[in-house]
């Protein structure tokens, strides 16, 4: 479980993470999990896919959005330390649909035209996958290092990278209803097993 915070922007989780020992290989370890994760932050400035040649935005006062993914991870073992990482596969996220200031700094095409300087009543895109390298899904990724104090506690130090993506109703620029922005965020989190 974790909770980071970084300018006006919260973003708490909660992992759980199954991991599987290779028996030629115990000190590396892959294992698959779940996340449940929240962000929720203040004015915000969303852009079309990386590759879209445009300078259109999505002005929006305020973001929150939540989901949960499954999630892929491996990690290292040196005697009591895990070095480590994981990323979302796929999942899902919801939210409450905000108002976005539909703004763009050079020219527009008829098609998304009649948007511009309008707001747009937008919501958190609902089906995700593979955030880490498609641009236009929610989603987290995280590197960490976790020393056992003991067998079953654990401190975790990582840091989240994260994307938030907001579906709009209307085909914009391009085609683009898809818009997003991300994040990176440390923090520090105790681990501990849920069973034997």
């Amino acid at each position: 479980m974790g909770l980071g915070y970084q300018s006006e922007v919260w973003v708490p989780s909660v992992t759980y993470h199954q991991e599987l020992s290779l028996s030629n290989f115990p000190w590396f370890r892959i294992g698959w999990g779940v996340r449940a994760w929240g962000y929720y932050g203040g004015r915000t400035d969303m852009f079309p896919k990386s590759s879209a040649v445009s300078s259109d935005t999505l002005k929006f006062g305020r973001l929150s959005a939540n989901g949960a993914s499954f999630l892929l991870g491996a990690n290292f073992r040196l005697w009591k330390f895990d070095i480590g990482a994981n990323t979302d596969l796929f999942g899902v996220a919801f939210g409450l649909k905000r108002q976005a200031l539909y703004a763009n700094g050079g020219l527009y095409d008829e098609e998304s035209g009649e948007y511009y300087n309008k707001y747009l009543s937008s919501g958190p895109a609902t089906l995700n996958a593979l955030p880490l390298v498609l641009d236009k899904q929610n989603g987290q990724s995280e590197a960490y290092i976790r020393y056992w104090i003991t067998d079953r506690i654990g401190v975790k130090l990582a840091y989240v990278h994260g994307r938030v993506t907001y579906a709009s109703p209307y085909k914009l620029v391009n085609g683009q209803t898809r818009y997003s922005t991300t994040f990176g965020v440390p923090y520090l989190a105790l681990s501990f097993p849920l069973y034997n």
